[in-house]
């Protein structure tokens, strides 16, 4: 099943920050979320995934031991990888097209960083 969810902005190098690409984390997740749902037939609002969304990324930037208050590139893939590890335990082979996806478009911002 092919994804058309987020993509990963064009944007400059001086306007691509650790916070801005920590701010398209959140947006990537909820759009990834939102795809979930749809896999799982479980509606949601838009305020149910962006509270999930905010508070399953800023948890994982917690137990990694990373500041999402002032992300650094190594925080922001430390958290990635463990988003990506957690969302693959919960969804399995039903959402590894979204998890791919998702990942691959996330990683072309943070290997600019």
């Amino acid at each position: 099943m092919a994804t058309a969810g987020y993509r990963a902005p064009d944007v400059d190098d001086e306007d691509l920050t650790a916070e801005f690409v920590r701010d398209e984390l959140l947006r990537c997740f909820e759009s990834a979320n939102r795809e979930f749902f749809d896999l799982l037939g479980q509606p949601a609002t838009e305020d149910q995934v962006r509270e999930q969304v905010q508070s399953f990324v800023t948890g994982v930037f917690q137990q990694c031991g990373v500041s999402f208050e002032n992300p650094t590139k190594e925080g922001i893939l430390t958290a990635i990888n463990q988003c990506k590890s957690n969302a693959e335990q919960m969804m399995g082979d039903q959402g590894a097209n979204v998890i791919r996806h998702h990942y691959a478009e996330m990683m072309k911002l943070v290997d600019r960083l």
